[in-house]
């Protein structure tokens, strides 16, 4: 009781002034806990800044992935190839932005100059040219094929360019603090919602667009309330603060589980926690045998039961979830599932030398799931006479300058791209492995050619040096009566425009 009492006052302070007039308790309003709130409202922003679920919110991709892996066209109505580097594209009709300008292939031409600008879609720089063919058509060139330029587009976003041109700095300056709350945010997209109060620290409020091209919204107000921890988030949903929950703790999960007012909702997500192997310390790594053993001795599917309390998969490869649905050649270098084999591990050390002690360097993460496969690898690993000392960083700068320097790193990475070749470069230039990867690819004389750097990660995967450990769901909960369950795409990201009351449920008020 008194947990809960803390958490509730602590909820009180936190939303109290965020909540200066009626609108935002407004009874009909779904409040959703989350980790972050947008600090920008510029689509091409960096991630952090905004997440994917706030620009699918307020602004509409050209094209975006549905629960099943198929790619579904948004401001797209059809599509066809005119030749090796070309695909044309049709806009759908009589699409309004939310300042009731009317969306053409102009502003099309004008949001890819601004991810140019502003993104580190690192794509954009194989797009040869985006050319203006009619208020309705454009042309893309390129060296993608179909698939690649497909997934890719989910990241463009599409702009008011009439409105921006005339209002430049609200892609460039963040809303201000200093008189929070904001209220009637300036922006125009084509999205499903439009900000209605906002304040960069505590919370944002959305309001249906009621000239939303895809139809009528089934929910007309959301409240997405920022609170940091996973268990105050849990505590907000049983104590019906909340209506939705993002994060759960594995650890808590068997007890939600019980409630028969709320419900688990597990996402399938590309979150993937890496274990790589580096011989520059101890050249007895640079042993086949000895890295076989190592992947032997670690029991993925024991981590997967008591760290994520099933929340999650292994899988033998890091594009284990990736589209399949275009794939028609079979990957020749397909991986077994992984082994576990205790016996076998310490059978095939028997004669090896090994050094007394062995360094693991782990990257930080929110979840603390990192953490935790690190120590259930060095009791795994102790087992097998390898003694491993943790050191543990949460700073990028520091974890690219020092990882090289290390026998083992743990670290986690997620990608939203879904084409197989996609995950596999959005893999080498942008996560927590690129600078291991460089240093591998040098080593082979690998240069910048892609094709060679995939097919040489693949025998990086088979000969040991680099596995997967686990997949982590994202989990979510919720009261029983929304269906949360189907609004998540086939890569994780909740299309809130999807949420609604189930038929054989009744909303009932919520009075905050």
């Amino acid at each position: 009781m008194r947990l809960r009492w803390f958490f509730i006052t602590s909820i009180f302070y936190a939303v109290g002034s965020f909540a200066q007039n009626q609108n935002v308790f407004n009874p009909q309003a779904i409040t959703v806990a989350v980790d972050k709130i947008p600090t920008s409202f510029n689509p091409f922003a960096d991630e952090k800044l905004m997440g994917l679920q706030y620009k699918h919110l307020l602004f509409d991709p050209l094209f975006r992935w549905d629960k099943t892996q198929r790619l579904e066209a948004r401001l797209v109505k059809k599509w066809q190839r005119i030749d090796k580097k070309t695909i044309r594209f049709y806009l759908r009709d009589n699409i309004p932005f939310h300042s009731g300008n009317k969306l053409t292939a102009k502003d099309v031409i004008w949001s890819f100059e601004q991810a140019k600008k502003q993104t580190n879609l690192h794509f954009l720089n194989k797009v040869v040219s985006v050319k203006y063919l009619s208020p309705s058509s454009f042309d893309i060139e390129s060296s993608l094929n179909d698939i690649q330029l497909l997934d890719y587009l989910t990241h463009i976003f599409v702009l008011d360019s009439v409105f921006y041109k005339n209002n430049k700095n609200l892609l460039e300056t963040a809303p201000s603090i200093i008189f929070p709350p904001v209220k009637k945010l300036t922006m125009s997209g084509t999205g499903p919602y439009i900000v209605q109060q906002y304040n960069p620290v505590l919370g944002l409020v959305v309001i249906a667009n009621n000239h939303y091209w895809n139809g009528k919204l089934p929910t007309q107000f959301f409240r997405f309330t920022r609170v940091n921890k996973p268990q105050s988030r849990l505590f907000a949903l049983l104590a019906d603060d909340v209506q939705v929950s993002y994060a759960i703790p594995n650890k808590f999960v068997n007890d939600l589980s019980e409630n028969t007012s709320k419900r688990l909702v597990q996402v399938p997500s590309s979150n993937v926690i890496f274990l790589t192997i580096n011989d520059k310390l101890s050249p007895v790594l640079n042993n086949k045998n000895v890295r076989e053993a190592i992947h032997l001795a670690i029991n993925q599917q024991g981590m997967l039961k008591y760290i994520l309390k099933d929340n999650g998969q292994v899988q033998a490869s890091v594009v284990g979830l990736s589209e399949n649905k275009f794939s028609k050649k079979k990957d020749k270098n397909t991986l077994l599932m992984p082994e576990y084999n205790l016996d076998k591990s310490k059978k095939i050390l028997k004669t090896v030398k090994l050094p007394k002690q062995m360094s693991l360097l782990v990257m930080f993460d929110e979840v603390g799931n990192t953490r935790k496969v690190a120590d259930a690898l060095t009791h795994m690993l102790d087992k097998i006479g390898i003694k491993v000392v943790i050191q543990e960083v949460d700073s990028e700068e520091v974890w690219n300058n020092t990882n090289l320097y290390h026998d083992l790193t743990v670290s986690s990475w997620q990608s939203n791209l879904m084409s197989r070749d996609n995950i596999y470069e959005d893999l080498f230039v942008n996560s927590f492995l690129t600078e291991y990867l460089k240093d591998k690819f040098k080593l082979k004389g690998l240069g910048d050619n892609f094709q060679s750097q995939s097919k040489y990660f693949k025998s990086l995967q088979q000969d040991n040096w680099i596995f997967p450990l686990l997949y982590q769901d994202k989990i979510w909960a919720q009261d029983n009566k929304f269906n949360l369950q189907d609004i998540f795409s086939s890569n994780g990201i909740p299309y809130w425009s999807l949420f609604k009351v189930k038929k054989d449920s009744h909303l009932l008020n919520h009075e905050g």
